[in-house]
């Protein structure tokens, strides 16, 4: 355990002070970070994340090195320049394995490879051409949300609210697609701008999306019907940042925009609009 941790840092009555066991200069914005699966500071080997940068190759960084341990380019083969993904994951299943999620198109790259691109480019639609999208047609726009599930579906969200569902641990075909977006007749608002993440439940069958600038959290019966099973309500994340939602359980908990953090019941049990079931202030 490292030595700047508290010792009562879950135990104790007041708050507690910290400081970054370390830091990490970035000399472009940072799109999207991921960390290694066996992440823990007590075995350096497997204390590993991901970046993505601006122009720059994707780096694999550790808190225990001030240097980049290793970088991995991602260049467009029109133009040659550096692409920056907008979602990274690490594979659950092959710990060495990194998607990189950017406009049309995931990538896999073997982190072994220091200095080398990415050992299989997936595109996300025929062609930058093609009008067609869903289904056969796949997803297009930027992949801005990674996730897998632990039956090995790689779920993959854009900015332009599709949710592509890719199996084989990643590696294989399309096994589905499907759009966010409601329907405007039935829906009195505009709620979402785009995913910006995809979080599964525990045994696979439910697939939470978050989106920006949105109060719900939409949930999808994947291995069920195929079809939007809830929304939970009350997020309260009208904002461009990415907001985080996680499973804790079998609940839902997400934070919002006024410090407060709330809890949605157990997935699956209900069906429709769904209200928090508590809450608590995180933050003022």
């Amino acid at each position: 355990m490292p030595s700047d941790r508290p010792q009562d840092l879950l135990s104790s009555p007041t708050p507690q002070h910290l400081i970054p066991y370390t830091t990490h200069q970035s000399p472009e914005p940072v799109y999207a970070t991921a960390f290694h699966p066996s992440f823990s500071l007590e075995n350096t080997a497997s204390a590993l994340y991901a970046a993505s940068l601006r122009t720059l190759p994707i780096r694999l960084l550790s808190p225990f090195s001030p240097s980049i341990i290793a970088s991995y380019p991602l260049v467009s083969i029109t133009t040659e320049e550096y692409i920056a993904p907008h979602s990274l994951l690490f594979s659950p299943y092959e710990p060495n394995t990194l998607f990189a999620g950017s406009l049309n198109l995931i990538a896999t790259f073997d982190i072994n490879r220091n200095g080398q691109g990415p050992v299989v480019r997936m595109p996300t639609i025929p062609s930058k051409r093609s009008k067609v999208v869903g289904g056969a047609g796949g997803i297009k726009g930027i992949v801005s949300a990674l996730g897998m599930s632990s039956e090995g579906i790689l779920a993959a969200g854009t900015f332009s609210r599709w949710i592509g569902l890719y199996d084989g641990q990643g590696r294989g075909g399309s096994v589905g697609a499907f759009e966010v977006r409601e329907d405007a007749v039935t829906v009195k608002e505009v709620d979402g701008n785009g995913v910006t993440q995809v979080l599964w439940s525990n045994d696979g069958r439910y697939l939470c999306v978050a989106e920006r600038c949105s109060n719900q959290v939409g949930v999808w019966d994947i291995r069920g019907t195929g079809k939007k099973l809830a929304s939970l309500r009350g997020r309260n994340a009208v904002t461009n940042q990415r907001m985080s939602v996680d499973l804790v359980g079998n609940e839902i908990w997400a934070g919002g925009v006024d410090g407060m953090v709330r809890v949605w019941g157990v997935l699956g049990m209900k069906e429709g609009t769904i209200e928090t079931r508590w809450d608590f202030r995180a933050h003022d």
